[in-house]
């Protein structure tokens, strides 16, 4: 029996799939073993919780507070409090974007409220799915000043010697299906053994235009597998096997 993948990022509750949603769901359970569903603020964050309870042994939440949600930055202690009472898996999505929040002003109120999350992360022993746009160097240099048991870099698009600096055995890197148009991805890929890796699609984003869904992590795996010269079954076990590491799965 093959192994069947992980889509360790996927944002199912947007509005992109309002319509047809439980198709979506329904096909993702065919393909893939899991998909993991981020919050981005409050309300998101129910969102992904009101899933998981929907497809339980399916959905796995994220609860957290996108860095580009700056109305939210100062909801920071409510968000805090979803967390604690809803247990997530992990603590994201969380971190700091300088492509979309460019004034200095605004980037001290996102890296205060990156900060505050970290801090809940330590103190409830909580792996983190960072966002890094442009701030890759930045985020991670954070990270450091914590005692995080695990790191999924989200949709990471830094260099391809800052991606080897930093992955190791509690941080993972999250390839996209950017992979399957993106250069830059490629080489970042071509630069990682494939125990770093984490499949994601970042639904509904990244898919050449069109509306992604998590089955498309397929297709990123088949690309994967071409550029390590490994067989699509190695990758998706290899990188399935990270996604649990994770968010320790295997213990839910």
């Amino acid at each position: 029996m093959k192994p069947k993948p992980i889509d360790a990022h996927s944002h199912l509750y947007f509005e992109e799939f309002e319509d047809d949603r439980q198709e979506v769901i329904e096909s993702a359970r065919e393909d893939l073993q899991k998909v993991v569903v981020p919050g981005v603020d409050y309300k998101s964050n129910r969102k992904a919780v009101d899933l998981s309870n929907d497809y339980s042994e399916f959905i796995v939440p994220n609860l957290g507070l996108h860095p580009t949600y700056k109305e939210a930055f100062d909801n920071v202690e409510s968000i805090k409090s979803q967390i604690r009472e809803a247990n997530p898996a992990a603590i994201g999505e969380i971190g700091l974007d300088h492509h979309h929040v460019t004034r200095e002003d605004e980037r001290t109120r996102q890296r205060k409220a990156f900060k505050k999350m970290l801090e809940l992360a330590e103190q409830l022993n909580k792996p983190v799915v960072v966002h890094s746009r442009e701030a890759e160097k930045q985020a991670y240099e954070l990270i450091q000043q914590y005692n995080i048991p695990k790191v999924f870099m989200h949709c990471f698009n830094g260099k391809p010697e800052l991606a080897e600096e930093i992955i190791g055995s509690d941080t993972k890197i999250g390839v996209t299906t950017q992979i399957l148009y993106s250069t830059r991805v490629q080489n970042i890929v071509g630069k990682l053994d494939i125990e770093d890796i984490v499949l994601e699609t970042d639904s509904p984003f990244l898919y050449q235009g069109e509306r992604n869904q998590p089955s498309n992590v397929l297709e990123s795996a088949k690309k994967i597998a071409d550029i390590k010269e490994i067989s699509t079954e190695e990758v998706v076990s290899e990188t399935t096997q990270n996604s649990m590491q994770v968010f320790d799965l295997e213990d839910m």
